[in-house]
């Protein structure tokens, strides 16, 4: 893959939709419904609950042929498309190897271990170094059943304890290497001392999956030691700082790139796995709730701003409105007569019900560039690695419905 074209052909269709991604529905309500053409909105609103539950989940409907709203998801899907690491059979382990595993991490470190093995007999590094490793169940399985040594780094004692224990309940077969814990905080200067001793060239860096700005460290701290490899995982982008974090690349940056803001980087970490029908319906609730909550605000209080305030159990909102937004003023510190006959009557009027539709329909636009913005941000990452002298791929490593962040960086020190 051509990095720096595809990068163009992105920021392109990045620039044609800025307005939806650089907003949340609420913010500046109702002018930010002007953003979303009229034509896809009233498409969407003329489909069936289930159809609209699988345009959510990214599936193609017959509904949707000939529109230009298909077109737009087609080229998502174009611009989007990454490469899959090739097929491996299921690693052959035995039965306990797995045992306290999650299906979503027994899944991944399956697609994992199978690189990070070719990689061994390709280049002969000495160790990995796994950050945020946990309990170490990654560094256990590559250490114990594929001989590749291990240094396991978290912040968490108490999970490392765990894994301590663990290691010593798993029966170690001949020639199993040894797990290593090392219990720091991944980027404080305080330790770095300690991560000069295990980051070199010999070592190969592990990030599954880096949180937020600690992705950037651990690439800026495998460039910093010439570790001959990387391989890593990103996730949790709305954690960035948009000022300092993004971009990364001089490319992006001579070319003067869209900077993604918090709306843009909470949009790219937004899950694409598929889900039940019951959560899609859950979620449709919430929203109608929060905005619901956000328009009579505005009505009695003139607050024209979205309000940050979190959310509540899953059951208050399958209550009556009363109930949540009674909640909801009692957080804000908000006092008030008004009585729950009031708020349900408030909440049932059609003219707002048919506002929260056309709401909810325009987040389910909006919701389809969550992973174009994801590539767009994992593109300056790839070429920043290759601006300091690595060899880059992006590829797809993890079924998307099991572990929706799914990209993959494999960074590999180019040979003098």
């Amino acid at each position: 893959m051509n990095y720096k074209s595809h990068a163009m052909k992105l920021l392109d269709f990045v620039n044609l939709y800025a307005p939806m991604w650089k907003e949340e529905i609420m913010n500046e309500y109702p002018e930010t419904i002007s953003d979303y053409p009229r034509e896809w909105v009233d498409l969407l609103d003329s489909l069936s609950e289930k159809e609209l539950y699988d345009v959510d989940c990214k599936r193609d409907i017959p509904a949707l042929n000939g529109s230009s709203f298909r077109e737009f998801v087609q080229t998502i899907k174009t611009l989007t498309e990454v490469p899959k690491i090739p097929e491996s059979p299921e690693l052959p382990l035995e039965m306990w190897a797995f045992h306290g595993v999650k299906k979503k991490k027994k899944h991944e470190i399956q697609k994992i271990v199978p690189v990070l093995k070719n990689l061994r007999d390709q280049r002969h590094f000495d160790y990995v170094v796994d950050i945020g490793g946990g309990v170490g169940h990654l560094s256990r399985v590559l250490s114990h059943y594929h001989q590749i040594p291990s240094i396991s780094i978290d912040q968490n004692s108490e999970f490392q304890e765990i894994g301590k224990e663990r290691l010593k309940k798993f029966r170690k077969l001949d020639g199993a290497k040894d797990v290593t814990f090392m219990n720091l905080t991944f980027g404080k200067k305080e330790d770095q001392a300690a991560l000069e001793k295990v980051f070199h060239e010999k070592s190969v860096s592990l990030g599954l999956h880096t949180c937020g700005p600690l992705a950037n460290k651990l690439i800026q701290n495998t460039i910093d030691h010439h570790s001959m490899g990387l391989l890593n995982f990103g996730c949790c982008y709305y954690r960035i700082n948009p000022e300092v974090d993004f971009p990364l690349s001089n490319f992006y940056k001579e070319n003067n790139f869209t900077r993604l803001n918090l709306f843009g980087l909470s949009l790219a970490t937004r899950s694409h796995a598929a889900m039940e029908l019951s959560t899609y319906q859950t979620k449709e609730r919430v929203k109608n709730y929060r905005y619901a909550l956000h328009l009579f605000l505005m009505k009695h209080y003139n607050n024209k701003y979205a309000t940050d305030v979190g959310e509540c159990q899953i059951q208050t909102y399958w209550k009556p409105f009363q109930y949540y937004i009674r909640e909801k003023l009692a957080e804000l510190k908000i006092e008030h007569t008004f009585t729950d006959e009031y708020f349900n009557k408030f909440y049932a009027d059609p003219s707002l019900q048919r506002e929260l539709r056309e709401m909810f329909l325009c987040n389910i636009i909006r919701w389809q560039l969550g992973r174009a913005l994801e590539v767009y941000l994992q593109l300056d990452r790839c070429l920043y690695l290759e601006e300091q002298g690595y060899d880059v791929k992006l590829e797809q490593y993890f079924d998307e419905e099991l572990s929706p962040r799914n990209l993959g960086i494999l960074a590999l020190l180019k040979q003098a």
